[in-house]
Protein backbone atom coordinates (compact mmCIF):
# COMPACT_ATOMS: atom_id res chain seq x y z
CA UNK A 1 0.00 0.00 0.00
CA UNK A 2 1.27 3.48 -0.82
CA UNK A 3 2.39 5.63 2.09
CA UNK A 4 1.87 8.90 0.20
CA UNK A 5 -0.58 10.49 2.65
CA UNK A 6 -0.82 13.31 5.18
CA UNK A 7 -2.90 14.29 8.19
CA UNK A 8 -6.02 16.40 7.51
CA UNK A 9 -5.52 19.16 10.06
CA UNK A 10 -8.01 21.93 9.37
CA UNK A 11 -10.28 22.67 12.30
CA UNK A 12 -11.05 19.02 13.03
CA UNK A 13 -8.64 16.36 14.25
CA UNK A 14 -7.99 13.66 11.67
CA UNK A 15 -5.79 10.63 12.16
CA UNK A 16 -4.37 8.28 9.58
CA UNK A 17 -4.54 4.51 9.72
CA UNK A 18 -1.70 2.41 11.10
CA UNK A 19 1.21 2.65 8.66
CA UNK A 20 0.38 6.27 7.74
CA UNK A 21 1.02 7.89 11.11
CA UNK A 22 -1.79 6.28 13.14
CA UNK A 23 -2.70 7.72 16.53
CA UNK A 24 -4.26 5.91 19.51
CA UNK A 25 -7.85 4.84 19.02
CA UNK A 26 -10.73 6.82 20.46
CA UNK A 27 -13.57 5.33 22.48
CA UNK A 28 -16.29 3.73 20.38
CA UNK A 29 -19.89 4.92 20.72
CA UNK A 30 -22.43 2.48 22.20
CA UNK A 31 -23.96 0.03 19.77
CA UNK A 32 -27.30 0.87 18.20
CA UNK A 33 -30.12 -1.10 19.76
CA UNK A 34 -32.04 -1.12 16.48
CA UNK A 35 -29.09 -1.77 14.20
CA UNK A 36 -30.31 -5.20 13.16
CA UNK A 37 -33.72 -3.87 12.21
CA UNK A 38 -32.37 -0.83 10.37
CA UNK A 39 -30.46 -2.76 7.68
CA UNK A 40 -32.71 -5.14 5.75
CA UNK A 41 -30.48 -7.90 4.31
CA UNK A 42 -29.54 -7.36 0.65
CA UNK A 43 -26.14 -7.96 -0.88
CA UNK A 44 -24.21 -4.73 -1.20
CA UNK A 45 -23.30 -5.38 -4.83
CA UNK A 46 -26.52 -7.13 -5.83
CA UNK A 47 -29.34 -5.61 -7.89
CA UNK A 48 -31.94 -3.83 -5.80
CA UNK A 49 -34.99 -5.95 -5.06
CA UNK A 50 -38.08 -4.40 -6.65
CA UNK A 51 -40.16 -2.59 -4.08
CA UNK A 52 -37.47 -2.64 -1.37
CA UNK A 53 -37.48 0.73 0.39
CA UNK A 54 -36.41 2.30 3.65
CA UNK A 55 -39.21 3.97 5.56
CA UNK A 56 -38.07 7.53 4.87
CA UNK A 57 -40.81 8.95 2.63
CA UNK A 58 -40.80 9.64 -1.08
CA UNK A 59 -37.78 11.34 -2.66
CA UNK A 60 -37.77 12.97 -6.12
CA UNK A 61 -34.96 14.47 -8.16
CA UNK A 62 -34.96 17.95 -9.64
CA UNK A 63 -37.00 16.76 -12.66
CA UNK A 64 -39.65 15.17 -10.45
CA UNK A 65 -38.51 11.60 -11.11
CA UNK A 66 -38.76 9.24 -8.09
CA UNK A 67 -35.52 8.23 -6.37
CA UNK A 68 -35.33 4.81 -4.75
CA UNK A 69 -34.53 4.87 -1.03
CA UNK A 70 -32.85 1.52 -0.47
CA UNK A 71 -31.91 -0.73 2.45
CA UNK A 72 -28.36 -1.96 2.92
CA UNK A 73 -27.15 -5.29 4.28
CA UNK A 74 -24.45 -4.25 6.72
CA UNK A 75 -23.62 -7.93 7.27
CA UNK A 76 -22.31 -8.04 3.70
CA UNK A 77 -19.31 -5.99 4.88
CA UNK A 78 -16.82 -7.92 7.05
CA UNK A 79 -16.38 -6.59 10.55
CA UNK A 80 -13.17 -4.66 11.13
CA UNK A 81 -11.15 -4.07 14.28
CA UNK A 82 -8.76 -1.57 12.71
CA UNK A 83 -7.79 1.33 14.94
CA UNK A 84 -9.20 4.58 13.61
CA UNK A 85 -8.68 8.05 14.96
CA UNK A 86 -11.09 10.96 14.92
CA UNK A 87 -13.35 12.22 12.15
CA UNK A 88 -12.73 12.31 9.18
CA UNK A 89 -10.58 9.19 9.80
CA UNK A 90 -8.69 9.10 6.48
CA UNK A 91 -5.88 11.38 5.35
CA UNK A 92 -5.34 12.99 1.98
CA UNK A 93 -2.42 12.42 -0.39
CA UNK A 94 0.38 14.96 -0.38
CA UNK A 95 -0.57 18.08 -2.28
CA UNK A 96 -4.34 17.73 -1.72
CA UNK A 97 -6.51 19.76 0.67
CA UNK A 98 -10.04 21.11 1.11
CA UNK A 99 -10.79 24.06 -1.17
CA UNK A 100 -12.86 25.73 1.55
CA UNK A 101 -13.12 25.21 5.28
CA UNK A 102 -14.75 21.77 5.82
CA UNK A 103 -18.25 21.26 7.24
CA UNK A 104 -17.99 19.27 10.52
CA UNK A 105 -21.46 18.47 11.90
CA UNK A 106 -22.20 16.96 15.30
CA UNK A 107 -25.18 15.17 13.73
CA UNK A 108 -26.51 15.05 10.20
CA UNK A 109 -27.91 12.62 7.66
CA UNK A 110 -26.67 12.00 4.14
CA UNK A 111 -28.14 9.94 1.28
CA UNK A 112 -25.27 7.77 0.04
CA UNK A 113 -25.48 6.45 -3.50
CA UNK A 114 -26.09 2.69 -3.74
CA UNK A 115 -27.73 0.62 -6.45
CA UNK A 116 -30.12 2.73 -8.49
CA UNK A 117 -30.94 5.05 -5.60
CA UNK A 118 -29.75 6.23 -2.20
CA UNK A 119 -29.35 4.93 1.34
CA UNK A 120 -29.84 7.23 4.34
CA UNK A 121 -27.21 7.17 7.07
CA UNK A 122 -27.04 9.54 10.04
CA UNK A 123 -24.51 10.51 12.64
CA UNK A 124 -21.50 12.83 13.03
CA UNK A 125 -20.35 13.93 9.56
CA UNK A 126 -17.61 15.78 7.70
CA UNK A 127 -17.70 17.09 4.13
CA UNK A 128 -15.52 19.17 1.84
CA UNK A 129 -14.46 19.74 -1.75
CA UNK A 130 -10.91 18.44 -2.28
CA UNK A 131 -8.52 20.10 -4.73
CA UNK A 132 -4.81 20.07 -5.55
CA UNK A 133 -2.66 22.65 -3.77
CA UNK A 134 -0.24 25.12 -5.32
CA UNK A 135 1.26 24.05 -8.65
CA UNK A 136 0.12 20.44 -8.32
CA UNK A 137 -2.36 19.24 -10.97
CA UNK A 138 -5.41 17.39 -9.69
CA UNK A 139 -5.53 13.67 -10.44
CA UNK A 140 -8.75 11.84 -9.66
CA UNK A 141 -6.98 8.50 -9.90
CA UNK A 142 -4.26 9.50 -7.43
CA UNK A 143 -6.80 10.73 -4.89
CA UNK A 144 -9.07 7.71 -5.25
CA UNK A 145 -6.25 5.16 -5.16
CA UNK A 146 -4.89 6.63 -1.92
CA UNK A 147 -8.31 6.68 -0.30
CA UNK A 148 -9.10 3.13 -1.42
CA UNK A 149 -5.82 1.86 0.01
CA UNK A 150 -6.59 3.46 3.39
CA UNK A 151 -10.15 2.12 3.49
CA UNK A 152 -9.00 -1.33 2.41
CA UNK A 153 -6.45 -1.33 5.23
CA UNK A 154 -9.27 -0.42 7.61
CA UNK A 155 -11.26 -3.46 6.51
CA UNK A 156 -13.75 -1.46 4.47
CA UNK A 157 -15.44 -2.35 1.22
CA UNK A 158 -16.56 -0.57 -1.92
CA UNK A 159 -20.38 -0.79 -2.07
CA UNK A 160 -21.13 1.47 -5.03
CA UNK A 161 -19.44 2.76 -8.18
CA UNK A 162 -21.38 4.78 -10.71
CA UNK A 163 -22.69 8.26 -11.57
CA UNK A 164 -23.40 10.86 -8.87
CA UNK A 165 -26.80 11.80 -10.32
CA UNK A 166 -26.40 15.29 -8.92
CA UNK A 167 -30.06 16.16 -9.52
CA UNK A 168 -30.99 13.77 -6.70
CA UNK A 169 -29.43 16.20 -4.24
CA UNK A 170 -31.21 19.19 -5.72
CA UNK A 171 -34.69 17.72 -5.72
CA UNK A 172 -37.49 19.38 -3.70
CA UNK A 173 -36.99 17.22 -0.58
CA UNK A 174 -33.21 17.41 -0.44
CA UNK A 175 -32.09 20.75 -1.87
CA UNK A 176 -31.99 22.69 1.40
CA UNK A 177 -30.74 19.91 3.65
CA UNK A 178 -28.31 18.09 1.35
CA UNK A 179 -27.79 20.13 -1.81
CA UNK A 180 -27.16 23.13 0.39
CA UNK A 181 -25.79 21.61 3.58
CA UNK A 182 -23.36 19.22 1.85
CA UNK A 183 -22.87 21.46 -1.17
CA UNK A 184 -19.09 20.93 -1.38
CA UNK A 185 -19.64 17.17 -1.60
CA UNK A 186 -22.36 17.14 -4.29
CA UNK A 187 -22.02 20.32 -6.36
CA UNK A 188 -20.42 18.91 -9.51
CA UNK A 189 -21.39 17.37 -12.83
CA UNK A 190 -24.60 15.34 -13.04
CA UNK A 191 -22.79 12.08 -13.90
CA UNK A 192 -19.57 12.68 -11.97
CA UNK A 193 -17.90 9.30 -11.21
CA UNK A 194 -18.82 8.41 -7.65
CA UNK A 195 -17.67 5.70 -5.28
CA UNK A 196 -19.11 4.75 -1.88
CA UNK A 197 -17.22 2.78 0.77
CA UNK A 198 -18.33 1.26 4.09
CA UNK A 199 -16.20 0.33 7.11
CA UNK A 200 -18.12 -1.85 9.56
CA UNK A 201 -16.99 -2.01 13.17
CA UNK A 202 -18.56 -3.54 16.24
CA UNK A 203 -20.27 -0.41 17.47
CA UNK A 204 -20.29 1.91 14.46
CA UNK A 205 -20.40 2.04 10.67
CA UNK A 206 -18.36 4.52 8.67
CA UNK A 207 -19.65 5.68 5.28
CA UNK A 208 -17.48 7.49 2.71
CA UNK A 209 -18.66 8.96 -0.60
CA UNK A 210 -16.16 10.33 -3.11
CA UNK A 211 -17.43 12.06 -6.27
CA UNK A 212 -14.93 13.47 -8.77
CA UNK A 213 -14.81 15.90 -11.68
CA UNK A 214 -11.89 17.18 -13.70
CA UNK A 215 -10.73 19.74 -11.13
CA UNK A 216 -11.60 18.32 -7.74
CA UNK A 217 -13.64 15.92 -5.68
CA UNK A 218 -16.54 16.01 -3.25
CA UNK A 219 -15.92 14.01 -0.09
CA UNK A 220 -18.55 13.11 2.53
CA UNK A 221 -17.69 11.04 5.60
CA UNK A 222 -20.28 9.93 8.16
CA UNK A 223 -20.00 7.84 11.32
CA UNK A 224 -23.27 5.98 11.84
CA UNK A 225 -23.83 5.63 15.60
CA UNK A 226 -26.90 5.82 17.89
CA UNK A 227 -28.37 9.30 18.32
CA UNK A 228 -27.95 11.02 21.69
CA UNK A 229 -30.19 14.12 22.03
CA UNK A 230 -28.65 17.23 23.53
CA UNK A 231 -31.87 19.29 23.85
CA UNK A 232 -34.23 18.67 26.76
CA UNK A 233 -37.94 19.29 27.37
CA UNK A 234 -38.62 21.61 30.30
CA UNK A 235 -41.82 21.59 32.30
CA UNK A 236 -41.76 25.39 32.44
CA UNK A 237 -42.81 27.45 29.43
CA UNK A 238 -41.56 27.64 26.65
CA UNK A 239 -40.64 23.98 27.27
CA UNK A 240 -38.16 23.56 24.37
CA UNK A 241 -34.41 24.07 24.63
CA UNK A 242 -31.79 24.44 21.90
CA UNK A 243 -29.47 21.58 20.92
CA UNK A 244 -25.90 21.83 22.16
CA UNK A 245 -23.86 24.47 20.35
CA UNK A 246 -26.85 26.35 18.90
CA UNK A 247 -27.53 29.98 19.70
CA UNK A 248 -30.32 32.51 19.22
CA UNK A 249 -30.02 34.65 16.09
CA UNK A 250 -32.37 37.29 17.54
CA UNK A 251 -33.85 37.86 20.97
CA UNK A 252 -36.76 35.40 21.43
CA UNK A 253 -40.20 37.02 21.51
CA UNK A 254 -42.68 36.08 24.23
CA UNK A 255 -46.28 37.24 24.04
CA UNK A 256 -48.50 36.86 27.08
CA UNK A 257 -51.51 36.25 24.85
CA UNK A 258 -51.82 35.86 21.10
CA UNK A 259 -53.33 33.66 18.40
CA UNK A 260 -51.14 31.55 16.09
CA UNK A 261 -52.30 29.36 13.17
CA UNK A 262 -50.89 25.80 13.18
CA UNK A 263 -51.18 23.90 9.90
CA UNK A 264 -52.75 20.45 10.36
CA UNK A 265 -52.47 19.22 6.78
CA UNK A 266 -55.82 20.50 5.52
CA UNK A 267 -56.53 23.62 7.58
CA UNK A 268 -55.10 26.03 10.14
CA UNK A 269 -55.84 25.35 13.80
CA UNK A 270 -56.08 28.73 15.54
CA UNK A 271 -54.48 28.33 18.97
CA UNK A 272 -54.70 31.12 21.55
CA UNK A 273 -52.48 31.49 24.57
CA UNK A 274 -49.01 32.62 25.49
CA UNK A 275 -46.50 32.25 22.69
CA UNK A 276 -42.74 31.96 22.36
CA UNK A 277 -40.95 32.60 19.07
CA UNK A 278 -37.24 31.90 18.60
CA UNK A 279 -34.85 31.53 15.65
CA UNK A 280 -31.41 29.98 15.97
CA UNK A 281 -28.39 28.56 14.15
CA UNK A 282 -24.98 26.99 14.74
CA UNK A 283 -22.89 28.78 12.18
CA UNK A 284 -22.92 28.03 8.45
CA UNK A 285 -20.33 25.25 8.58
CA UNK A 286 -21.77 23.30 11.52
CA UNK A 287 -25.53 23.89 11.30
CA UNK A 288 -27.53 20.73 10.56
CA UNK A 289 -31.23 20.70 9.75
CA UNK A 290 -31.36 17.03 10.71
CA UNK A 291 -29.72 17.65 14.09
CA UNK A 292 -32.48 20.14 14.92
CA UNK A 293 -35.15 17.73 13.63
CA UNK A 294 -33.87 14.77 15.69
CA UNK A 295 -33.54 16.81 18.89
CA UNK A 296 -37.08 18.15 18.43
CA UNK A 297 -38.36 14.61 17.86
CA UNK A 298 -36.67 13.46 21.06
CA UNK A 299 -38.14 16.30 23.12
CA UNK A 300 -41.64 15.72 21.79
CA UNK A 301 -41.38 11.94 22.21
CA UNK A 302 -40.54 12.54 25.87
CA UNK A 303 -44.02 13.98 26.44
CA UNK A 304 -45.82 11.62 24.03
CA UNK A 305 -46.62 14.46 21.66
CA UNK A 306 -48.49 13.91 18.42
CA UNK A 307 -46.88 14.85 15.13
CA UNK A 308 -49.72 16.72 13.45
CA UNK A 309 -47.96 17.57 10.18
CA UNK A 310 -44.62 17.26 8.42
CA UNK A 311 -43.81 18.71 5.00
CA UNK A 312 -44.57 22.00 3.29
CA UNK A 313 -47.74 24.09 3.40
CA UNK A 314 -49.30 24.47 -0.07
CA UNK A 315 -48.60 27.95 -1.43
CA UNK A 316 -52.29 28.82 -1.83
CA UNK A 317 -53.02 28.04 1.82
CA UNK A 318 -49.82 29.67 3.08
CA UNK A 319 -50.78 32.94 1.43
CA UNK A 320 -54.03 33.08 3.42
CA UNK A 321 -52.05 33.81 6.59
CA UNK A 322 -52.42 37.57 7.24
CA UNK A 323 -49.36 39.56 6.30
CA UNK A 324 -49.29 41.28 9.70
CA UNK A 325 -49.10 37.93 11.49
CA UNK A 326 -46.38 36.64 9.16
CA UNK A 327 -44.44 39.83 9.81
CA UNK A 328 -44.89 39.56 13.56
CA UNK A 329 -43.49 36.00 13.59
CA UNK A 330 -41.18 36.23 10.58
CA UNK A 331 -37.95 35.72 12.52
CA UNK A 332 -39.03 32.37 13.96
CA UNK A 333 -41.65 31.11 11.50
CA UNK A 334 -40.32 32.64 8.30
CA UNK A 335 -42.22 34.94 6.00
CA UNK A 336 -43.12 32.76 2.99
CA UNK A 337 -44.64 29.82 4.81
CA UNK A 338 -44.66 27.51 1.77
CA UNK A 339 -40.90 27.85 1.25
CA UNK A 340 -39.44 25.62 3.99
CA UNK A 341 -39.81 22.24 5.68
CA UNK A 342 -42.28 22.39 8.55
CA UNK A 343 -43.06 20.09 11.47
CA UNK A 344 -46.11 20.64 13.70
CA UNK A 345 -46.54 18.92 17.08
CA UNK A 346 -49.28 18.93 19.73
CA UNK A 347 -48.48 17.84 23.28
CA UNK A 348 -51.34 17.11 25.72
CA UNK A 349 -49.62 17.29 29.11
CA UNK A 350 -50.81 15.26 32.14
CA UNK A 351 -51.79 18.43 34.04
CA UNK A 352 -54.21 19.45 31.27
CA UNK A 353 -52.03 21.96 29.47
CA UNK A 354 -51.88 21.72 25.68
CA UNK A 355 -48.74 22.84 23.86
CA UNK A 356 -48.41 23.35 20.11
CA UNK A 357 -45.08 23.65 18.25
CA UNK A 358 -44.52 25.08 14.77
CA UNK A 359 -40.92 24.20 13.75
CA UNK A 360 -39.32 25.78 10.67
CA UNK A 361 -36.39 23.81 9.25
CA UNK A 362 -34.22 25.53 6.66
CA UNK A 363 -30.72 25.33 5.22
CA UNK A 364 -28.85 27.78 7.44
CA UNK A 365 -31.21 28.32 10.37
CA UNK A 366 -34.28 27.04 12.15
CA UNK A 367 -36.98 28.48 14.33
CA UNK A 368 -40.01 27.50 16.31
CA UNK A 369 -43.16 29.01 17.69
CA UNK A 370 -44.50 27.48 20.89
CA UNK A 371 -48.05 28.21 22.02
CA UNK A 372 -49.44 27.00 25.32
CA UNK A 373 -53.20 27.06 24.92
CA UNK A 374 -54.93 29.20 27.58
CA UNK A 375 -58.06 31.27 27.90
CA UNK A 376 -57.95 35.03 27.68
CA UNK A 377 -57.44 36.90 30.95
CA UNK A 378 -58.49 40.54 30.92
CA UNK A 379 -55.68 42.78 32.16
CA UNK A 380 -56.89 46.15 30.89
CA UNK A 381 -59.04 48.22 33.23
CA UNK A 382 -62.02 50.35 32.31
CA UNK A 383 -61.46 54.07 32.68
CA UNK A 384 -64.69 55.76 33.83
CA UNK A 385 -65.71 59.14 32.41
CA UNK A 386 -64.42 60.98 35.50
CA UNK A 387 -60.97 59.41 35.13
CA UNK A 388 -60.93 60.23 31.42
CA UNK A 389 -61.71 63.90 32.18
CA UNK A 390 -59.04 64.05 34.86
CA UNK A 391 -56.37 62.71 32.49
CA UNK A 392 -57.42 65.07 29.71
CA UNK A 393 -57.38 68.06 32.02
CA UNK A 394 -53.95 67.22 33.44
CA UNK A 395 -52.14 65.67 30.47
CA UNK A 396 -54.17 66.72 27.47
CA UNK A 397 -54.45 63.10 26.34
CA UNK A 398 -55.56 59.69 27.64
CA UNK A 399 -55.31 56.14 26.28
CA UNK A 400 -58.55 54.15 26.19
CA UNK A 401 -59.12 50.40 26.04
CA UNK A 402 -60.49 49.62 22.60
CA UNK A 403 -60.03 46.09 21.23
CA UNK A 404 -60.00 45.31 17.51
CA UNK A 405 -60.08 42.15 15.39
CA UNK A 406 -56.59 40.95 14.38
CA UNK A 407 -55.14 43.15 11.63
CA UNK A 408 -58.53 44.83 11.11
CA UNK A 409 -60.39 47.98 12.15
CA UNK A 410 -63.43 46.04 13.42
CA UNK A 411 -64.16 47.05 17.03
CA UNK A 412 -64.80 44.03 19.24
CA UNK A 413 -67.85 43.90 21.56
CA UNK A 414 -65.54 43.91 24.60
CA UNK A 415 -64.85 47.59 23.85
CA UNK A 416 -68.47 48.73 24.42
CA UNK A 417 -68.12 49.51 28.16
CA UNK A 418 -65.13 51.81 27.47
CA UNK A 419 -66.84 53.57 24.56
CA UNK A 420 -69.88 54.13 26.79
CA UNK A 421 -67.66 56.07 29.19
CA UNK A 422 -66.26 58.18 26.32
CA UNK A 423 -69.85 58.95 25.29
CA UNK A 424 -70.68 60.04 28.84
CA UNK A 425 -67.60 62.31 28.84
CA UNK A 426 -68.57 63.98 25.55
CA UNK A 427 -72.23 64.39 26.54
CA UNK A 428 -71.28 65.97 29.87
CA UNK A 429 -69.20 68.66 28.12
CA UNK A 430 -70.74 69.69 24.74
CA UNK A 431 -67.81 72.06 24.10
CA UNK A 432 -65.20 69.28 24.34
CA UNK A 433 -63.52 68.52 21.04
CA UNK A 434 -61.19 65.50 20.68
CA UNK A 435 -58.69 64.03 18.30
CA UNK A 436 -58.88 60.21 18.20
CA UNK A 437 -55.40 58.85 17.47
CA UNK A 438 -54.52 55.27 16.52
CA UNK A 439 -51.09 53.78 17.28
CA UNK A 440 -49.38 50.41 16.70
CA UNK A 441 -46.14 48.71 17.72
CA UNK A 442 -43.27 48.43 15.22
CA UNK A 443 -44.06 44.86 14.11
CA UNK A 444 -44.66 44.53 10.36
CA UNK A 445 -44.68 46.98 7.49
CA UNK A 446 -44.62 50.65 8.57
CA UNK A 447 -46.96 51.87 5.82
CA UNK A 448 -49.46 49.12 6.59
CA UNK A 449 -49.36 50.00 10.29
CA UNK A 450 -50.12 53.67 9.60
CA UNK A 451 -53.05 52.73 7.38
CA UNK A 452 -54.39 50.30 9.96
CA UNK A 453 -54.02 52.76 12.86
CA UNK A 454 -55.86 55.46 10.90
CA UNK A 455 -58.65 53.04 9.99
CA UNK A 456 -59.06 52.12 13.65
CA UNK A 457 -59.20 55.78 14.69
CA UNK A 458 -61.92 56.38 12.08
CA UNK A 459 -63.78 53.31 13.38
CA UNK A 460 -63.87 54.82 16.90
CA UNK A 461 -65.09 58.17 15.52
CA UNK A 462 -67.80 56.38 13.55
CA UNK A 463 -68.88 54.41 16.61
CA UNK A 464 -69.23 57.58 18.72
CA UNK A 465 -70.99 59.48 15.93
CA UNK A 466 -73.35 56.58 15.57
CA UNK A 467 -74.40 57.15 19.19
CA UNK A 468 -75.34 60.78 18.55
CA UNK A 469 -72.04 62.67 18.98
CA UNK A 470 -71.49 65.40 16.37
CA UNK A 471 -68.74 64.10 14.10
CA UNK A 472 -67.43 67.65 13.76
CA UNK A 473 -66.25 67.46 17.38
CA UNK A 474 -63.99 64.48 16.54
CA UNK A 475 -60.93 64.18 14.33
CA UNK A 476 -59.33 60.82 13.40
CA UNK A 477 -55.61 60.33 12.82
CA UNK A 478 -53.31 57.30 12.57
CA UNK A 479 -49.58 57.33 13.36
CA UNK A 480 -48.62 53.65 13.13
CA UNK A 481 -45.47 53.04 15.16
CA UNK A 482 -44.19 56.62 14.84
CA UNK A 483 -45.06 57.69 18.41
CA UNK A 484 -44.17 54.87 20.81
CA UNK A 485 -44.68 55.31 24.55
CA UNK A 486 -42.57 52.25 25.46
CA UNK A 487 -39.67 50.18 24.14
CA UNK A 488 -40.73 47.84 21.32
CA UNK A 489 -38.00 45.35 22.31
CA UNK A 490 -40.36 43.26 24.45
CA UNK A 491 -44.01 42.29 24.37
CA UNK A 492 -44.91 44.45 27.36
CA UNK A 493 -43.66 47.54 25.56
CA UNK A 494 -45.32 46.59 22.29
CA UNK A 495 -48.63 46.07 24.09
CA UNK A 496 -48.46 49.62 25.51
CA UNK A 497 -47.70 51.01 22.06
CA UNK A 498 -50.80 49.36 20.54
CA UNK A 499 -53.33 51.92 21.72
CA UNK A 500 -56.06 54.45 20.93
CA UNK A 501 -55.65 57.87 22.52
CA UNK A 502 -58.06 60.74 23.02
CA UNK A 503 -56.30 64.14 22.65
CA UNK A 504 -57.85 67.45 23.68
CA UNK A 505 -58.16 69.90 20.74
Amino acid sequence: MRRNCKVMGYGMAALLLAGCGAAPDTADAPASADSAQKHTPVAADAPVVAGARQEDGAIHDRDGKPVAVLPFDIASVPSSQAMLGAMPFFGLPQGYAPQNRPHPRAWARFPFRIGDGIHWAEGPSWSARIVAEGDKTFSALELQRNLENLIDAAGGRKVFEGPLRRDIYYGPQLEDEIGGGFIDAVNMEQDAPTTVYVVRQAQRTIWVQLAMDGNGAGLAVLEEVPFQPSARWNDAFPHLSLPAGYRDRNKPQQRDFDRFPFWTGDRFEQVEGRTWAADFDKGEREYSMHEVRRNLEAMMAGVNATKVFEGRIPKEQAETVPEALRSAYSQAAGYSWDDFDLVIYRADLPDGRQVWVHARLEYLSAGWVVTERTGFVQTATLLPAAALKQKLDSNGRVAIQVNFATDKADILPTSEPQLAQVLELLRADPALRLAVEGHTDNTGDAAHNRTLSEARAHAVVAALAGKGIDAGRLQAAGFGADKPVADNADEGGRARNRRVELVKR
